[in-house]
Parts: C-alpha cells; sequence; structure tokens
C-alpha cells in the first residue's frame, strides 16, 4: 500500500514537469497546476490513512495459536489418528513475544507429575448403605484394559449416583496419580472443571501462568495432560448431555472416566452402563434408621412406613432423617403426617445444613422439570398426567388416547422422561413406572383449576381404555392391569368405576370389591341423598360384597338397616325390595341362622312369582335360595329335587352356560351327594368343573368351592387318600386368592384336617384343629355352624388319638 502511494505521488509531479517542458500554454499549466495539488491533496490524505492502520496492526497482540478443541487431523496414509503430542497443541514451551512479557508460558504437559492430586468435591458421607453390589460393579467397569475406560451410572435425581461415585473415588483414590471431580451439569461447567484441573497441576511449577492463561488453552492442555498420563480418574457428574462430553471424551486414550447423569441416552456408545435403582426396603429402613439414631430409631414399623412412602429413595430418605433429627418436636409419626398432607413443603424442606439445590428433593427435580418444561412442553403434559395414575405400571396404549395429538408425538415425549430418569420402562416397552415422590411433587406444584382438568383428562383416557364387556374373560388381564389406576383416578360415583366393580365381581376379588363399592356408596350419598334408588343399590352390592368378603352377619345387619328405607322409599312389592328380602334371607342364613333364612324365604318366593313372574331372573334367583336353605336346615333331598327342576328351567331361559345355570349344576351335585349319592356327585363334579374352569376361571372363588365339594365327596365315595391330597393343593390356592382367615379358606382348612384323620392320621387331624379352632372362634364366633363342626372333628379326632397312642 504504501509503495503505491509513493508510486501515485511520483506520477503526479512527472506529469508537471512534462508539461512545463512540452511548451504547453499558460492556461493549460495553470489547469494542470490546480489539478495536480487536488490529487496530490486526496493521495497525501490517503497515504496517513495506510500509514495509520499499518501502526495499529503493529500495536495490536497475536492471535490465539489454538481454538477450543482443535480437531487432530487424520493420517491419511496410514488412515488413523495420530496420539495427541502435547508440543503438538502449540501451546507448551511458547515463548513469549513482545507485548507479552506479562504472560508466561504454560509447562510442558510432560514435565507436570499429578502425584497425588486430588479434587473431591466433599467427603463421602457416614451414612450409605445398600450400594455394596452396585459398588462393587462399578469397580469391575473400571479394571484396566486397554485405552480409556468409560462408566456411566444413570438414574433419577436422588437415587444416589453422585454419592455412589463418590465413594468409589474415595475408595480408590490410592490406585490413582489424580482423581480430579467436575461438575459436568453444562459445557461451561465442564470447562471452568478442566481449567481447574490444568491450574490444580499447574501450582506448584507455574502458578502464575496458570492463573494468567485463558480458559480455552486451559482446557487443551488439561486434555494434552490427561492424554499424555495415565493412572487417573476423572469423574463427570451429572451430564446433562452426552454431546456436552463427546468431543473430550475423544482426545482421551487412557485412564478412568466415570461419568453420571440423569439422562439415559446414548451412553451405551461410549460407556459400560449401570442403572441405578430405590434401596431394597430393609436397606431403605436401615439408612433411614442410621440417619435418625436415638430411641426414634427403635421404630421400624414407622421407619418402615416412611421408607414406603419416601419410596426407598436415598436422598428423600436422608432428607428426611436430616429434618427429623434437626427439628425439635419432629419424629417419624409427624413427619409422616406432613408428608401426607404437606409434601411440596416436606420435600423443599432442608435441615439448616443441606443448601446445595442437589441435596433437597423438590429442588433437585424442579430443575429437571424446568429443562423438560423448556425443551418439550408434551412431555410435561404426559408428566402431569402420570401423577393421576397409580405410580406402577400403567399400559402405554392409554396415553396414546390423549386428544389433541398423535401416537408419535406422545411417543416421542415419553422418550424425553425416560431419557431423564423421570419414567421408567417395563422390559417389553409396554408399561410405564414413575416414582411416587415424582408424583407427589408434580401433583403439588399444579393450581387447583390445573389438577381439576389434568384429572378429568386422566379419568377420560383410562375411561376409554377399559374393556367394554368386563365379564368376558378375554378382558380380565387388561382390567386386572388398570385396576389400580382407575383406583387412582376413577370417580367413585362415575359409570367407569361400575364397570370396574362389576369386573371384581365376576372376577371374585370380594376384599377390593368391598372397599371400592364402600367409596361408591359414600359418594353417591354426599350427591344423591340417602333415599335415591341408585344410593339404595349401592348399599345391596355393598352388603353383597362384605358377606362374600367373609362377613355374613355384617351383611345381614347391614341389609336389616336397608330394608325399611327401601319399602319407604320404593314400596314394599317394589322389584328391588323384593330382591333386598331375598338378599336378608341369603345372608341370615350365611351368618349361621337357616331355619330363619328358609322361612324368609319361603314367604318371600310366591310374592316374587306374582309380581315379577315365575322365570323372572330375580324369581329364579329366590327359588336357588329357597333350595338351597331346605337342604342346609336338614332336607337335602328336597334340595335335590328343587335344584333339578331350578336348574332345568335356568337352562332353558339363560343357556347351559350361563354362570347362574352352571351354579344350579354344581347345586344339584353337592345336595345329590348330601342326599346319600356321593359317587353321583362326584361323578358330576368332575364334568362340571372343566366348564366352571372356563366360564369362571380356575382360580374363581366359585371354582374354588366346587373343587372343595369334589375332595370331599370323593372322600365320602371311600378315596380319603385323594380327599386329602385335593384339598393339600386347593389349601394355598384359596389363602392367596380369598385370604388366609376367609371362612371358605377356614372350611378348607377344616376338611384337610378330617379327610387327614380318615387317611390314618390321628394326631395330625387333631393337631391341625386344635390350631384352627382358636381362629374359628375368634372369625366367626363359637356358635356358628363351622366352629360347631370342627370342634366336634376336634373332640372325635383327639379320642381316636388317644386310642391308637
Amino acid at each position: 500500500m504504501a509503495v503505491a502511494v509513493s508510486v501515485t505521488m511520483l506520477a503526479a509531479g512527472l506529469v508537471g514537469f512534462f508539461a512545463d517542458l512540452l511548451w504547453a500554454s499558460a492556461d493549460v499549466l495553470d489547469a494542470l497546476d490546480k489539478r495536480a495539488s487536488v490529487i496530490s491533496m486526496f493521495v497525501g490524505i490517503a497515504g496517513l490513512l495506510v500509514a495509520g492502520a499499518a501502526l495499529l496492526a503493529q500495536l495490536r497482540p497475536p492471535a490465539p495459536t489454538l481454538p477450543l478443541l482443535p480437531p487432530t487431523p487424520l493420517d491419511e496414509t496410514a488412515g488413523t489418528q495420530p496420539p495427541l503430542d502435547a508440543r503438538a497443541t502449540g501451546l507448551v514451551g511458547v515463548p513469549a513475544v513482545a507485548g507479552q512479557s506479562a504472560r508466561q508460558a504454560l509447562p510442558s504437559v510432560t514435565d507436570v507429575p499429578a502425584d497425588g492430586v486430588i479434587g473431591l468435591p466433599r467427603r463421602q458421607s457416614m451414612v450409605f448403605v445398600g450400594r455394596g453390589e452396585e459398588l462393587e460393579a462399578l469397580g469391575q467397569g473400571l479394571k484396566d484394559r486397554p485405552g480409556v475406560v468409560t462408566r456411566a451410572v444413570i438414574g433419577l435425581g436422588g437415587i444416589g449416583k453422585s454419592e455412589l461415585a463418590l465413594h468409589y473415588a474415595t475408595r480408590h483414590r490410592d490406585a490413582y496419580r489424580l482423581v480430579w471431580w467436575i461438575d459436568a451439569e453444562g459445557p461451561d461447567n465442564i470447562q471452568a472443571g478442566l481449567a481447574g484441573l490444568c491450574r490444580a497441576l499447574c501450582a506448584a511449577t507455574a502458578a502464575t501462568a496458570a492463573a494468567q492463561v485463558p480458559t480455552e488453552e486451559a482446557v487443551a492442555w488439561a486434555l494434552a495432560w490427561l492424554g499424555a498420563h495415565s493412572d487417573w480418574l476423572v469423574v463427570w457428574d451429572n451430564v446433562e448431555d452426552i454431546e456436552d462430553v463427546q468431543p473430550y471424551l475423544g482426545r482421551l486414550h487412557t485412564g478412568h472416566v466415570l461419568i453420571t447423569s440423569r439422562r439415559d441416552v446414548g451412553w451405551q456408545e461410549v460407556a459400560t452402563v449401570l442403572t441405578l435403582g430405590v434401596l431394597p426396603r430393609a436397606e431403605a429402613v436401615r439408612l433411614l434408621l442410621e440417619m435418625i439414631g436415638g430411641p426414634a430409631a427403635e421404630d421400624e414399623r414407622l421407619a418402615a412406613e416412611l421408607a414406603e412412602e419416601l419410596g426407598d429413595l436415598p436422598l428423600a430418605l436422608k432428607q428426611a432423617g436430616a429434618y427429623i433429627v434437626a427439628s425439635p418436636g419432629m419424629d417419624l409419626a409427624r413427619y409422616l403426617r406432613l408428608l401426607h398432607t404437606t409434601p411440596q413443603r416436606v420435600l423443599a424442606a432442608d435441615s439448616g445444613r443441606r443448601r446445595d439445590a442437589d441435596q433437597v428433593v423438590a429442588r433437585t427435580w424442579a430443575v429437571t422439570t424446568a429443562r423438560i418444561a423448556e425443551t418439550d412442553p408434551p412431555a410435561m403434559r404426559l408428566l402431569w398426567l402420570l401423577a393421576c395414575y397409580a405410580p406402577d405400571r400403567l399400559p402405554c396404549q392409554v396415553l396414546y388416547g390423549l386428544a389433541d395429538t398423535d401416537e408419535v408425538a406422545v411417543a416421542e415425549a415419553l422418550g424425553v422422561l425416560a431419557s431423564y430418569s423421570m419414567i421408567s420402562r417395563s422390559v417389553d416397552g409396554q408399561e410405564l413406572s414413575i416414582h411416587r415422590l415424582v408424583q407427589a411433587v408434580t401433583w403439588a406444584e399444579l393450581s387447583d383449576d390445573e389438577r381439576a382438568r389434568v384429572r378429568a383428562t386422566a379419568a377420560g383416557l383410562l375411561e376409554s381404555a377399559l374393556p367394554a364387556d368386563p365379564e368376558a374373560i378375554s378382558s380380565w388381564p387388561l382390567y386386572a392391569r388398570l385396576l389400580p389406576h382407575a383406583r387412582a383416578v376413577l370417580a367413585p360415583e362415575s359409570p367407569a368405576m361400575a364397570t370396574v366393580i362389576a369386573y371384581l365381581t365376576v372376577n371374585g376379588d370380594w376384599h377390593t370389591a368391598r372397599i371400592v363399592q364402600q367409596q361408591r356408596v359414600t359418594a353417591l350419598q354426599d350427591t344423591l341423598g340417602l333415599e335415591h334408588l341408585d344410593t339404595l343399590t349401592a348399599r345391596t352390592r355393598l352388603a353383597f360384597f362384605t358377606a362374600w368378603g367373609g362377613e355374613p352377619a355384617a351383611a345381614r345387619d347391614q341389609i336389616t338397616a336397608l330394608l325399611p328405607v327401601m319399602e319407604q322409599a320404593l314400596g314394599p312389592e317394589h322389584p328391588d325390595t323384593l330382591k333386598t328380602r331375598d338378599d336378608l334371607a341369603r345372608w341370615t342364613g350365611r351368618a349361621g341362622d337357616t331355619v330363619t333364612a328358609r322361612d324368609q324365604i319361603t314367604a318371600l318366593v310366591p310374592v316374587m312369582e306374582r309380581t315379577l313372574g315365575p322365570e323372572h331372573p330375580d324369581t329364579l334367583r329366590a327359588r336357588a335360595n329357597l333350595a338351597h336353605w331346605t337342604g342346609t336346615a336338614g332336607d337335602a333331598a328336597a334340595a335335590r329335587d328343587q335344584f333339578a327342576v331350578l336348574a332345568s328351567v335356568r337352562e332353558r331361559v339363560l343357556g347351559p352356560e350361563h354362570p347362574a345355570t352352571v351354579a344350579d349344576h354344581g347345586d344339584l351335585a353337592y345336595w345329590t351327594g348330601e342326599a346319600g349319592d356321593a359317587t353321583a356327585a362326584r361323578e358330576q363334579l368332575t364334568t362340571l368343573l372343566p366348564v366352571l374352569d372356563r366360564v369362571r376361571g380356575p382360580e374363581h372363588p366359585y371354582t374354588l368351592i366346587y373343587r372343595g365339594f369334589l375332595a370331599d365327596f370323593t372322600g365320602e365315595a371311600g378315596d380319603a387318600v385323594a380327599a386329602r391330597d385335593q384339598l393339600a393343593v386347593l389349601l394355598p390356592v384359596r389363602e392367596r386368592v380369598s385370604g388366609v382367615e376367609h371362612p371358605a379358606t377356614l372350611t378348607v382348612r377344616s376338611d384337610l384336617a378330617h379327610w387327614t384323620g380318615v387317611a390314618g392320621d390321628c394326631g395330625a387331624a387333631r393337631d391341625q384343629l386344635a390350631v384352627l379352632l382358636p381362629v374359628l372362634n375368634r372369625v366367626l364366633g363359637p356358635e356358628h355352624l363351622d366352629t360347631v363342626k370342627a370342634r366336634t372333628r376336634f373332640v372325635s379326632w383327639t379320642g381316636k388319638a388317644e386310642e391308637h397312642s
């Protein structure tokens, strides 16, 4: 540029000189002179600008020689990436230049030893239980082998990933020349952590240079040092995105890297993955009690209850323990009450010693949910819905029905939640689970209006997923999967809940049906009133479930209280009133007063035949009750004959495999045996049971009743050993289905003891009945027919055992 200016000025001078020599006129010379002056002025200004620019360029400091993480060129000849050389980076051993004397150069990475540099964030927790296997697995995964060894620990926030990594680093610190911890929650944090490593390593030999060097150069130097050394461990804690660490991992070829992350996305590509779950219940209780100490630590029952409420989450257990210890007057029981009433406040509280965000449950998840809401709003919408359902095993198909979206969008949103470990997937990927504390915190953050809208949406989705026919056996598996979620989200008085109760009825789950029906009765009373037909009908169903749940006397009392209300509200001969009278006779007989039951139903049947018709389903049911209580009152032959006629009518009216028809055939077989023909009864039941298995299911309570009858009549027909063995197989099934103290279960135990004695072991029969009698006295009462029968058997087998002793 300077040469160009000089040439221009020289040319202008020559023009003026030669113009004069060519004897140009004065006017021409005058014009040329003026133009030359103007040109000279502009040329001079340009020269000044160029000179100033050159001076500024000389004063400016040189540009950095290495950008952040410069790519290492591939050796095209060999087709491989050459190992990272410390001096090749351009950072090591670079002398200061003019104008740079105030900043020293970093030393060569090969000249800086580690020799026991330890950079951990804090001491390991003294309370650390239930992670022995995981700690051992972590050690196995980080054993030396060629190349850099990388292990990733993933799991829900608060699950204990960082504590596990800290315990590993502390336990194995002597095996490494350097142990360094990096808060890796974002790219800036990762750079700061690596720059800190540079300054820590240079502290003894080049502290000033390390303090002055820009972060980018410090990061590159730290990576060069790691590439030039082995026997080191770097922990990247709480990595948010695998892409944040990929560039750094690509530059390492020795040493050990341990990563913790809430996100489960792509780690299998770069590391061996260890997925961390909640603590086993026993270890969760132990952790809680060790945190609390003192007299409160002796209450294992309350500690177990609190551990269950906290979902066995280590951070929540530690937070609860620290809060109880630090808060005057706080104990396990009071903390439990607060957790039930104000979960958000309790889970956000700390003991005054835990101020970091990752030390308090609510704050830990608040960071995660904020990120999810920012990056994927549909995922937050699903998280709100998941807060409504039961925490475990929600079928994904329920959420795929969400309006204003499609299955692809729902699947992607669920993938986001799973990547943050906010939900977990079943092995087959078809069901979702969510930690109950995640539910509690998510739900507590919603306003009342938001909760109402979300719950309505959740209930609508579940209702749409329920199979149409609850009595179809093919629909039972899905009903079983949806049942806990229905109980969590459906209104007790809703039609959808009535469908669920119908499933519980045909499936024989009397205990659950009774609980849900009681909630339904209460809701209907509150919304419709005590005398509304729906309320009265619900109360009769509650008595049904109460009786079949093992409390017939309580059912009788419920119907006794209900009948006057129905007669007043509906009239004495209303169909529902007559059905209630039938129920009263039934539960009176079940409670042990068979003669009264027979008399009540004998008076009722003519009224029902007159008002409803002789073949009305309710009339036929009353006739079945009449036959049953006739036999129970002592006339087995009459009961047999009545059931023979009734089974024929039901088969014609309802069909051969209708549950009521099958029940009539079962009762016909029973009363045939009670009338003295055990062999015929056994043959009839043997033929009937495959039908029962198909119609009712092999473990339906009705099916189990007739299996017990088959065993009894097998014994009565002369094969006591087969009877004993059949009952021995039946008993554990009955205990599992109905409960160990259900009257039907106690009947099986009594019959098993009896046939054990008949089969030849009088002492075993006596001993079994001796254990059973106190239970019968407590559950059924000393005057109940089953109790009296068992007592009689006990006396008999006791005498026979003494005779054979």
